[in-house]
Order: C-alpha cells, then sequence, then structure tokens
C-alpha cells in the first residue's frame, strides 16, 4: 500500500474534524503570522490548527520555527525576525497590530499535529512541545488522537476572520473551475447589455 501523503492526511483529518461537528474547515489557511495547513474552527467559536508532517525530518524542521521557538503560539509573544529577511504579508500584519498596541500575536485555541502512524512510532528523539496535540493516521485512514491540545486561550474566532476563510475558499473555488476550463477568453458581461431574454 503507498504510503500516505499529507493531501491524505489532510482529507481523514477533514472527515475527523467535520466528524466532531467542526466548521469551517479550510486548508493551506493564511490567518496568522503563519500558514496553517488546516484550520477548523470548533462549534464553540474556537480554531484548531492542524499542521501535517509525513516524516520525521519534517515534523523536526517545523519544531524550528518561530510559532515554537518563539513563544508565539504558547504564550501569543510576537516574533523577532532575526535572519534578516523582510517581513512576509502576514507577518507584516502581525507586526502593524503590534505596533497599533495589540499585546499578544494572533493564535489558535489548539494547536497539534497529524502525521502517519508509523512517523509517530519513530519519534524517540524529537520531542513534541506540551501544548501540542498529536493525532495520527492509519493506512485504512482512521485517525487516532494520541495526545489532546491544551488550550491556548478562550478568545472566539472573530467574524472579519470567518469571513476571510470563507472568501479564501470561495476563490479557490473558482480559481478550480477556471483552470479546467478549456483555454478560451472568457468574453466580460456588458453591464448596458440586457440579459433577462425576450418575453
Amino acid at each position: 500500500m503507498p504510503a500516505l501523503t499529507a493531501a491524505d492526511i489532510a482529507w481523514h483529518m477533514r472527515q475527523y474534524a467535520a466528524g466532531l461537528r467542526h466548521e469551517w474547515i479550510t486548508p493551506n489557511a493564511l490567518l496568522y503570522a503563519w500558514e496553517s495547513d488546516l484550520l477548523t474552527v470548533t462549534p464553540q467559536g474556537h480554531v484548531v490548527e492542524v499542521e501535517i508532517k509525513i516524516s520525521r525530518s519534517d515534523l523536526a524542521h517545523d519544531l524550528l520555527k518561530p510559532k515554537h521557538g518563539q513563544g508565539m503560539l504558547m504564550n501569543g509573544s510576537f516574533q523577532t525576525k532575526t535572519n534578516g529577511a523582510g517581513p512576509t504579508t502576514a507577518e507584516a500584519l502581525e507586526m502593524a497590530r503590534q505596533r497599533a498596541g495589540a499585546t499578544r500575536c494572533r493564535r489558535p485555541n489548539y494547536f497539534c499535529f497529524a502525521m502517519p502512524c508509523a512517523v509517530y512510532r519513530g519519534l524517540r528523539t524529537v520531542r513534541i512541545p506540551p501544548y501540542a496535540g498529536v493525532y495520527t493516521v492509519d493506512e485504512q485512514g482512521r485517525v487516532f488522537e494520541e495526545r489532546r491540545p491544551i488550550q491556548l486561550h478562550t478568545e472566539r474566532i472573530a467574524t472579519q476572520d470567518l469571513l476571510a476563510l470563507a472568501r479564501k475558499m470561495h476563490h479557490r473555488y473558482w480559481d478550480q473551475v477556471r483552470r479546467a476550463r478549456p483555454e478560451e477568453e472568457v468574453r466580460p458581461l456588458d453591464p448596458t447589455e440586457d440579459t433577462r431574454g425576450a418575453d
């Protein structure tokens, strides 16, 4: 049987979250100062971030990111750029919030990793942060909660953030429709043209 891919794990985690009545299940979401592999919203309005890892080295690399190493997830600390690179668009938005007086960076209510069962069993030398939940997926697509995530804060997601997630899915859907269409020039609508048809 072929190894589980990141897309496989995302799909199974999507099914698992839907079974828990989570909504707004959004892949590759950019809501915080970093991109999230999967964001779900619980019935209570709390955000769960799922970071998908398909190998031990993939997980080890992720743990070096500022959201873990600089306390962004655990404490809500703002990121400190140390490599001299300019901020990404998402990082710049968080920096603007900080300059405007915000005392904590935006972050999910819960954070967890999802990975194949075989990867989790081989993690003897990789230390997963105590706040992070761990979910594993087997070859049959079954999801197991290995470790429950701790709640990082109690704020509910803002309506404007829900709308941002909806817009992302909206644009992604229409982009997929566009890519599936034959190569043709789409005629723009003429606002003066009567499209109601003859009576």
